[in-house]
């Protein structure tokens, strides 16, 4: 397996996590046995888009949090709104991917997710954590509608129940192969989705809805 490292700033170089929230390392999904490198925003200017990355929608930017260098959706939108900011420089096809998150703020939403092949703002897949609902469900985006996707062998069930709690960082991770996309969250696989809306390369980035403010950082990305 080749690791694929690209820089948010002028360097890849690592900085040890400040908490102890944050003590540990993203912990490896399970078919990526042996992957602890990951990208950070520690080079990039505060108040600034990270070097490569673009926002179509939404407010983005570097700021600090416990002492570490983030990226931050700071937009305060309504309804079906989406947030979206993504690398121009990572296109791919199969891949596994990896984030830390923190929901900081939302009242009608919190938390966020995971982009892949990503063509425009109007169509891609996303896979997102919500502390407000305790779920974590993937979509596809197709010229501007959002669509539940159903779990293999569950059916449309919106996706799966998930700790996840506001204030504290979790890890998202979803395997892409093929048309099979496994989602895992802090470290646990939940469950896989097929679909074949999207079956060529694209982008990868982040994600939020409406008013969720929410923290990015520690990306990890790999190819087989």
């Amino acid at each position: 397996m080749i690791l694929i490292i690209a820089a948010c700033g002028d360097s890849n170089t690592s900085k040890p996590i400040a908490s102890s929230d944050r003590s540990q390392r993203m912990p490896s999904y399970d078919s990526m046995p042996g992957t602890d490198t990951t990208l950070n925003f520690e080079e990039s200017t505060e108040g600034t888009l990270p070097g490569g990355w673009s926002a179509p929608t939404g407010k983005w930017s570097i700021v600090t949090d416990e002492n570490n260098k983030v990226l931050k959706q700071t937009a305060v939108n309504s309804g079906g709104y989406f947030n979206i900011c993504v690398n121009n420089n990572l296109a791919y096809q199969n891949f596994q991917l990896q984030v830390k998150l923190k929901a900081v703020s939302g009242r009608g939403d919190q938390g966020g997710g995971l982009v892949w092949r990503y063509l425009d703002k109007d169509n891609y897949y996303i896979v997102r954590a919500n502390p407000l609902e305790k779920n974590v469900v993937l979509y596809k985006v197709e010229n501007g509608k959002r669509k539940d996707l159903p779990l293999v062998g569950k059916g449309r069930t919106y996706g799966m129940d998930a700790p996840m709690e506001s204030g504290k960082w979790h890890n998202l991770g979803v395997n892409v192969q093929g048309n099979t996309y496994a989602v895992s969250f802090d470290g646990k696989h939940l469950y896989d989705v097929t679909d074949n809306t999207f079956t060529k390369k694209g982008l990868i980035g982040v994600w939020t809805k409406a008013d969720a403010v929410t923290l990015f950082d520690e990306i990890q990305v790999s190819i087989k």
